[in-house]
């Protein structure tokens, strides 16, 4: 799962990874959008997407020149992407017989996601990711294999 973790950077350019730790039954771990050019252009931390003209055919068959979008990815379409390289590794690994398939699902249908607004939260969430595997046993998940 980590290898597919790290490689989600490689699939979205526009996002960092910070710290992460897997866990036997979840994960934690943050995740920066960053737009390089949007940070550069207005030395901000979040922004719209870049506007970009193109050349479209409109229904009559003339060329138009419109404004579209190039979007950024969503917190939503990055662990979409994450869930599907895991559930693909998975499902590999049981057809090669690695490992024994089970039968609950191996993700859960949602996320929790929370927006980081400063250095101090961000110490903070760094801080409970660090030490989340020293309290497995009094997490509220705890099981025993």
């Amino acid at each position: 799962m980590r290898d597919e973790w790290l490689e989600i950077s490689n699939k979205f350019p526009t996002i960092e990874l910070d710290e992460f730790v897997i866990m036997p039954n979840h994960m934690h771990g943050i995740i920066q959008i960053v737009d390089d050019m949007y940070i550069k252009n207005n030395d901000a931390d979040v922004g719209a997407t870049l506007v970009v003209a193109r050349n479209e055919t409109n229904r009559a068959g003339t060329m138009e020149n419109r404004a579209g979008t190039r979007p950024a990815p969503t917190v939503g379409n990055i662990v979409g992407a994450f869930k599907s390289l895991t559930t693909n590794e998975y499902i590999r690994r049981v057809k090669s017989g690695e490992i024994p398939s089970f039968e609950t699902y191996i993700w859960q249908r949602n996320y929790y996601e929370h927006i980081i607004r400063d250095e101090k939260a961000l110490a903070n969430i760094r801080e409970y990711i660090e030490g989340n595997p020293k309290n497995w046993q009094d997490d509220e998940n705890f099981r025993i294999a």
